[in-house]
């Protein structure tokens, strides 16, 4: 089968990674997979090992399925020669009536919020193709029992050009628990992909002592996930949050807003879902720093749970799609 990704460029976001992860399963299964962006260039931050070519060679083959998460491609994915061409609903931040709205486009959703967003906004119903995580790469780590007084490291995205990812209100909630618990330290990464994003990142500050990691590899993150001792995110209008993922695929206690999370984390049973604002972060962190026996059962949990989004099960689930919309037309 021949199947396409047509992404406005692939740099490190979680739409972009979303069909690296895919496009090397269906690899795997001996279908020819091909990224198109604007220069046909590979990504610096992982292997190339698919295929990459340039919007003008699209014109040159016939593809089964063609994805893309923009909008903006719009008249150029209707050019193509693509059987199923699919739009692939990953984040609810950016406009996208005129794709879902559009009955000569499939559409998938990355996650249980965005899935119930269109059926709500648009009465389409998408295919619910949410995940993933790479389990081969994230593993669990068990936490320790902390003595009085050890460091308490917790972990957050570092992106700050995005304010929808809550880096600064996670940091407000820690500083405001930080004259109670002076042992909090802080864990922030992130691999900014323009001087304007790395501007931001670098100019970041707070009075609890904390650590900035940037440009860790990309295949190495779960080294940097095991020196945590909780993950926070407090994002908004997320289609599926990645880091939230890793961190429970990692064994890492989580602390999270619903946005991105609802098809992975069950409040109480492998994470701690909290409102967006500081008073409710800061109390959900304050409730994991205080005992060690939820942190374990969330680490446990939440490592256990996370597998079923593995992205050969996401693939399988994709292939099983195209498979049954092939029968329906034969049987028409």
């Amino acid at each position: 089968m021949q199947i396409g990704a047509l992404l406005p460029h692939t740099r490190l976001y979680g739409g972009v990674k979303r069909f690296i992860e895919l496009g090397r399963i269906f690899q795997e299964k001996g279908h020819r997979f091909t990224i198109y962006t604007p220069s046909g260039e590979p990504p610096d931050w992982t292997d190339h090992d698919l295929r990459y070519a340039t919007f003008n060679d699209l014109v040159k083959v016939e593809l089964d399925m063609l994805f893309t998460t923009d909008r903006k491609h719009k008249n150029l994915m209707l050019g193509t020669n693509a059987r199923y061409k699919i739009y692939y609903h990953v984040g609810l931040r950016h406009k996208s009536s005129i794709m879902v709205r559009d009955k000569r486009f499939h559409i998938f959703a990355c996650s249980t919020n965005v899935y119930r967003h269109d059926r709500f906004w648009f009465r389409r119903t998408p295919f619910l193709a949410a995940g993933g995580i790479n389990c081969g790469l994230f593993y669990p780590r068990i936490p320790e029992d902390r003595k009085p007084g050890d460091p308490f490291t917790i972990m957050l995205y570092g992106r700050m050009s995005e304010g929808v990812k809550g880096t600064d209100m996670v940091v407000k909630a820690c500083e405001r628990l930080y004259a109670k618990y002076p042992f909090i330290r802080l864990l922030l990464f992130d691999t900014p992909v323009n001087p304007t994003m790395e501007a931001l990142d670098r100019s970041f500050t707070t009075f609890i002592p904390f650590e900035f990691v940037f440009n860790h590899p990309v295949k190495q993150n779960v080294e940097l996930f095991h020196r945590a001792d909780l993950f926070v995110s407090a994002e908004k209008q997320t289609g599926w949050a990645n880091t939230v993922a890793e961190a429970m695929a990692s064994g890492i206690p989580v602390v999270a807003t619903r946005s991105g999370t609802l098809d992975m984390l069950v409040d109480g049973e492998n994470g701690l879902l909290v409102k967006r604002n500081i008073n409710s972060l800061a109390s959900g962190i304050e409730k994991l720093i205080l005992s060690d026996e939820l942190r374990r059962k969330f680490s446990r949990n939440g490592s256990e749970s996370i597998k079923k989004f593995d992205w050969h099960n996401l693939a399988d689930r994709i292939l099983q799609w195209y498979e049954t919309q092939e029968r329906s037309l034969k049987n028409r």
